[in-house]
């Protein structure tokens, strides 16, 4: 309403039940203002509450580092209980977090705003309306910017907020917690399913490559057989100089070594080191200048792509046509494993696809069927020699020829295309049961 009377219409998101109010988020709050910008510090007296120490609504308040703040903007910037902050830019942005239960002298960094609520109890019902639809279907209208999208504390002020009668607002935060008492009830007992259905395939993994899955052929060819298919693959690709000479010495392995991994496995298997089952490479990013960055052949992943598992068909990324020289892309059926920080994530390629540098791509010979590969890759003891061959350094890392010496067991190729086929339908009864 204006000072000659006159009032300002404006089209509110849905009609509310009477006694109920459209209001702007600055009406309702005492104070909306950005944070303070300084250095982190590892020791202080004062914390420095940062975007990236809210993870999934907590804070780790023994992780969050300090800073160097006068008395007289502390005494404007410090937090209370009852404040809200908010990310203002990047991915995160619109994330909010209400400060309760607060023992530590802290202040909140500048890419975060701070929404002080007139009184602590009304701040319980402003959070809950910056984790509603509403609440982002109006951000995602005001936030902008040409780099990435950011929010400004005017704007946020602006945005207009459902505000019932006060016993109302009691009432309907009763009835919130009530309800996510039972949902979380709901995801620990989905949790529990998803932990259980993992360790049960984790199991059927390890007792397949044991050769205690399926039934073994005794006519089946022997490992003398898959050994000189090996030698001759082998040969093969020196002739075509795919290959080098070292590369045909062979590491003898004998079932009961102190330094072997496998015991008791059926006659017909044979214990070899990984490099003897496939063209073995190690990805690589091209520099952004190149052209093949944006006009590529095949689609590009990294590390965190692997999480799709057996079905990897596409980039997360959103350049997906991120292309290589032809070496440096394996084809379809490739097995590609991440070689730096949560080493041992396994994927299986269902196109042809290229990777970076910390991941090593196996590309199997004729005699290795690619799904087995896949979980063999995925089982216990495979996952332990990764880990115990990684270097000994603050991110885990393990190179090509650490990679290379990984030992693994197998059968005929028909007794693994079985074994696949066995694993797959247990796995799909599993992760049906979610």
């Amino acid at each position: 309403k204006f000072a000659d009377g006159t009032v300002k219409v404006i089209d509110v998101p849905y009609e509310l039940p009477k006694g109920w109010e459209w209001v702007r988020l600055i009406n309702i709050t005492s104070r909306i203002h950005y944070g303070y910008t300084a250095s982190a510090l590892t020791e202080g007296d004062v914390k420095l509450l940062r975007i990236t120490d809210i993870q999934k609504n907590r804070v780790n308040w023994e992780s969050v580092p300090y800073c160097n703040i006068s008395n007289t903007k502390l005494d404007d910037m410090q937090l209370i209980n009852g404040d809200i902050v908010i990310a203002r830019t990047g991915r995160t942005l619109g994330k909010s977090f209400h400060i309760m239960d607060l023992t530590d002298v802290a202040v909140f960094a500048s890419y975060l705003i701070r929404l002080q609520s007139v009184d602590i109890k009304n701040s319980f019902f402003n959070k809950r309306f910056l984790e509603s639809f509403e609440y982002w279907k109006q951000l995602d209208k005001i936030s902008g910017g040409t780099g990435q999208p950011n929010v400004n504390a005017t704007n946020l002020g602006l945005l207009l907020i459902p505000v019932p009668p006060e016993k109302e607002q009691s009432r309907i935060l009763n009835k919130i917690y009530n309800l996510f008492e039972d949902v979380n009830l709901i995801d620990s007992e989905q949790q529990y399913l998803t932990n259980l259905s993992e360790q049960l395939k984790q199991k059927v993994l390890d007792i397949a490559m044991q050769g205690k899955l399926v039934p073994q052929d005794p006519n089946d060819e022997p490992a003398s057989v898959l050994l000189e298919k090996i030698r001759a693959e082998k040969q093969r690709l020196f002739e075509e100089g795919k290959l080098k000479k070292k590369d045909l010495v062979e590491t003898e392995i004998v079932k009961g070594d102190d330094n072997a991994y496998y015991e008791n496995l059926p006659k017909n298997w044979l214990i070899q080191s990984i490099s003897s089952v496939g063209d073995i490479r190690t990805g690589n990013t091209p520099s952004k200048s190149h052209s093949e960055y944006y006009n590529g052949e095949f689609p590009f992943f990294k590390p965190t792509d692997l999480s799709q598992g057996i079905d990897l068909r596409y980039s997360s990324e959103t350049l997906t046509s991120l292309g290589f020289v032809k070496s440096r892309h394996l084809p379809k059926g490739s097995v590609l494993v991440n070689s730096i920080g949560n080493i041992g994530t396994v994927a299986l390629l269902s196109i042809d696809g290229a990777f970076n540098q910390q991941i090593n791509g196996i590309y199997p010979y004729s005699f290795v069927d690619s799904r087995f590969l896949f979980w063999l890759l995925g089982t216990t003891i495979v996952q332990e020699q990764m880990i115990e061959k990684a270097s000994a350094t603050t991110i885990a890392i393990i190179n090509k020829t650490k990679f290379n010496s990984i030992q693994i067991a197998f059968p005929s190729i028909l007794l693994q295309r079985t074994i696949a086929d066995t694993i797959g339908k247990i796995v799909l009864v599993l992760n049906s049961l979610l």
